[in-house]
């Protein structure tokens, strides 16, 4: 479950430049990724940057916060053949994460947009789509069964 963690602790004191606000906001991160996601044992990287990302933002705006992020040459270059094939797969995974979401049934494709791209509540997505939370939750939780179940098999 933390094995992302230091990863993305780095990755908001880089947006950031403040070690506790950083330290904070991880916090913040993995908690809110339990919120949604109760009952997964996976961890996806990617979400928890989403989730990351959005938080620093929402502070940002919550407190007209100006960012400072120090540029470090040798910490940001990389050996481009030691990394290529992560960025291939990692440029797969989302290929095939959007496929997949494209293939869902129309009201789960809605419902879940709106909850994990727009950062809608349950209550939100209900009231704009008239339908119960109770609705909106079974969507989701099919969409992100049938996600699992179109990556998972290809591989």
């Amino acid at each position: 479950m933390l094995e992302h963690y230091k990863e993305i602790n780095l990755y908001i004191y880089r947006l950031t430049g403040d070690k506790n606000l950083a330290q904070d906001l991880t916090q913040e991160t993995y908690a809110k990724f339990l919120e949604t996601n109760k009952d997964s044992d996976t961890v996806a990287k990617s979400y928890l940057y989403q989730i990351a990302k959005h938080l620093v933002i929402d502070k940002v705006r919550k407190d007209n916060l100006v960012l400072q992020t120090t540029y470090n040459e040798e910490e940001h270059s990389i050996e481009i053949e030691k990394y290529t094939e992560e960025i291939l797969f990692e440029e797969i995974r989302k290929r095939e994460l959007k496929e997949s979401i494209k293939n869902l049934p129309p009201q789960q494709k809605r419902v879940f947009i709106m909850f994990y791209y727009k950062n809608l509540t349950r209550k939100e997505i209900a009231k704009t789509l008239n339908i119960t939370t109770n609705a909106v939750e079974k969507n989701i939780t099919r969409a992100i069964a049938k996600i699992k179940e179109d990556i998972t098999k290809d591989d």
